[in-house]
């Protein structure tokens, strides 16, 4: 299946599960830095609460290093209540069984499958995955590159925008 065929088959399913759009893009493009986790560390309340969270996700090295083993990925933009990091697993399970072994997604903000994470075991691995913040990715540049709104939330209650990306090859 070709490039685009493929992006084109898993964006209209991202957007069947609830994503408002979603486009293709290069992994390799994809900015990581690490004053993103900075501003986890000093800014989240969570900080160290999560195993997807700094300092337990990967650094921005390991994510810039998965980011450029992949030639395909799709980012998806949700807003209003839906979460992204479900459908995102979701969508990534369903193209791993499609063949795509080397699948993988990141979602956004922390995991709220537990009510309190153990630090040492994931108890649900099979859909917690680590948010793109936590792993370095410049969410806001990814996100602007294509064509998305995102903006600095100034108060609570405010309409906000979330992003996952889905990784192929």
């Amino acid at each position: 299946m070709s490039e685009s065929l493929l992006a084109g088959k898993y964006i209209e399913r991202l957007v069947a599960l609830g994503a408002a759009e979603a486009v293709a893009v290069d992994p390799r493009a994809v900015p990581t830095a690490e004053w993103v986790r900075w501003k986890c560390q000093y800014g989240c309340g969570g900080y160290g609460r999560r195993l997807g969270c700094p300092p337990h996700s990967p650094t921005p090295a390991q994510t810039r290093a998965l980011l450029d083993g992949y030639t395909l990925g799709i980012l998806a933009h949700f807003s209003g209540e839906l979460r992204p990091t479900g459908v995102m697993v979701a969508t990534e399970r369903e193209a791993f069984l499609d063949g795509h072994h080397k699948a993988f997604a990141l979602g956004e903000g922390p995991c709220r499958l537990c009510e309190a994470c153990n630090l040492e075991r994931c108890a649900h691995p099979a859909q917690a995955r680590p948010s793109m913040e936590a792993c370095g990715v410049d969410v806001f540049a990814t996100a602007r590159v294509a064509g998305f709104p995102i903006h600095t939330l100034r108060e609570r209650g405010e309409a906000h925008n979330l992003y996952g990306l889905l990784l192929l090859e």
